[in-house]
Protein backbone atom coordinates (compact mmCIF):
# COMPACT_ATOMS: atom_id res chain seq x y z
CA UNK A 1 0.00 0.00 0.00
CA UNK A 2 0.83 3.55 -0.37
CA UNK A 3 3.61 5.53 2.08
CA UNK A 4 2.30 8.44 3.53
CA UNK A 5 4.14 11.65 4.82
CA UNK A 6 2.75 12.56 8.18
CA UNK A 7 4.00 15.96 9.51
CA UNK A 8 2.97 16.72 13.13
CA UNK A 9 4.47 17.72 15.71
CA UNK A 10 2.40 17.01 18.29
CA UNK A 11 2.85 13.50 19.75
CA UNK A 12 -0.70 12.37 20.85
CA UNK A 13 -2.25 13.82 17.59
CA UNK A 14 0.77 12.02 15.58
CA UNK A 15 -0.34 8.90 16.84
CA UNK A 16 -3.94 9.07 16.26
CA UNK A 17 -3.44 9.65 13.09
CA UNK A 18 -0.73 7.12 12.25
CA UNK A 19 -3.40 4.88 13.46
CA UNK A 20 -5.70 5.70 11.78
CA UNK A 21 -3.64 5.81 8.90
CA UNK A 22 -2.55 2.48 9.62
CA UNK A 23 -5.75 1.05 9.97
CA UNK A 24 -6.77 1.61 6.56
CA UNK A 25 -3.36 -0.31 5.34
CA UNK A 26 -1.46 3.05 4.75
CA UNK A 27 2.58 2.77 5.29
CA UNK A 28 3.59 5.71 7.17
CA UNK A 29 6.30 7.95 7.53
CA UNK A 30 6.76 11.08 10.34
CA UNK A 31 8.21 14.08 10.56
CA UNK A 32 7.61 16.65 13.52
CA UNK A 33 8.59 19.48 11.32
CA UNK A 34 8.71 20.37 7.71
CA UNK A 35 12.49 21.24 7.95
CA UNK A 36 13.24 17.24 8.94
CA UNK A 37 10.89 15.72 5.91
CA UNK A 38 12.09 12.97 3.50
CA UNK A 39 12.87 12.82 0.04
CA UNK A 40 8.94 13.95 -1.82
CA UNK A 41 9.44 11.47 -4.26
CA UNK A 42 8.66 8.26 -1.83
CA UNK A 43 6.03 9.50 -0.57
CA UNK A 44 2.53 9.02 -2.34
CA UNK A 45 0.92 11.53 -0.38
CA UNK A 46 1.51 14.21 2.21
CA UNK A 47 -0.11 15.03 6.18
CA UNK A 48 0.82 18.37 6.98
CA UNK A 49 -0.59 19.77 10.54
CA UNK A 50 -0.78 23.43 10.08
CA UNK A 51 1.12 23.73 13.36
CA UNK A 52 4.57 22.18 11.72
CA UNK A 53 4.75 25.39 9.10
CA UNK A 54 5.94 27.83 11.86
CA UNK A 55 5.18 31.55 10.78
CA UNK A 56 6.81 31.38 7.30
CA UNK A 57 4.18 30.61 4.90
CA UNK A 58 6.56 31.00 1.95
CA UNK A 59 8.64 28.28 3.24
CA UNK A 60 4.92 26.64 4.00
CA UNK A 61 3.77 27.23 0.41
CA UNK A 62 7.18 25.57 -0.80
CA UNK A 63 6.64 22.47 0.86
CA UNK A 64 3.30 22.24 -0.42
CA UNK A 65 4.15 22.00 -3.73
CA UNK A 66 7.79 19.98 -3.37
CA UNK A 67 5.19 17.65 -1.42
CA UNK A 68 2.28 17.28 -3.46
CA UNK A 69 -0.49 16.44 -2.93
CA UNK A 70 -0.40 17.61 1.00
CA UNK A 71 -3.28 17.05 2.94
CA UNK A 72 -3.43 20.45 5.47
CA UNK A 73 -5.07 19.54 9.05
CA UNK A 74 -6.02 23.47 10.24
CA UNK A 75 -7.86 24.83 13.06
CA UNK A 76 -9.69 27.13 10.77
CA UNK A 77 -12.03 26.83 7.58
CA UNK A 78 -10.07 29.23 6.57
CA UNK A 79 -6.26 28.57 6.09
CA UNK A 80 -3.28 30.36 4.17
CA UNK A 81 -1.96 27.61 2.77
CA UNK A 82 -5.72 26.21 1.98
CA UNK A 83 -4.70 27.21 -1.60
CA UNK A 84 -1.82 25.21 -2.00
CA UNK A 85 -2.68 22.18 -0.73
CA UNK A 86 -4.52 19.61 -2.31
CA UNK A 87 -7.33 19.18 0.36
CA UNK A 88 -8.06 20.69 3.47
CA UNK A 89 -9.56 19.18 6.99
CA UNK A 90 -10.70 21.08 9.45
CA UNK A 91 -9.26 19.54 13.33
CA UNK A 92 -10.42 18.09 15.19
CA UNK A 93 -12.80 16.35 12.92
CA UNK A 94 -9.96 14.48 11.30
CA UNK A 95 -11.78 10.43 10.81
CA UNK A 96 -13.35 9.76 7.37
CA UNK A 97 -12.70 12.67 6.38
CA UNK A 98 -8.94 12.44 6.27
CA UNK A 99 -9.27 8.72 5.31
CA UNK A 100 -11.41 10.42 2.85
CA UNK A 101 -8.69 13.24 1.48
CA UNK A 102 -6.27 10.64 1.62
CA UNK A 103 -7.88 8.57 -0.64
CA UNK A 104 -8.54 11.52 -3.26
CA UNK A 105 -4.44 12.57 -2.88
CA UNK A 106 -3.09 9.51 -3.59
CA UNK A 107 -5.45 8.32 -6.42
CA UNK A 108 -4.66 11.83 -7.74
CA UNK A 109 -0.46 11.22 -7.19
CA UNK A 110 -0.99 7.93 -9.23
CA UNK A 111 -3.07 9.54 -12.16
CA UNK A 112 -0.35 12.32 -12.16
CA UNK A 113 2.77 9.78 -12.87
Amino acid sequence: MANILLVVPDTDLRKSLEFALRAEGYEVTWSAGIGAAETPSAFACTVLDHDAIGADLAEGRAFCEAFWPVILLSNASVHPLASSAFASVLKPQLGPALINATRAATAAREGAT
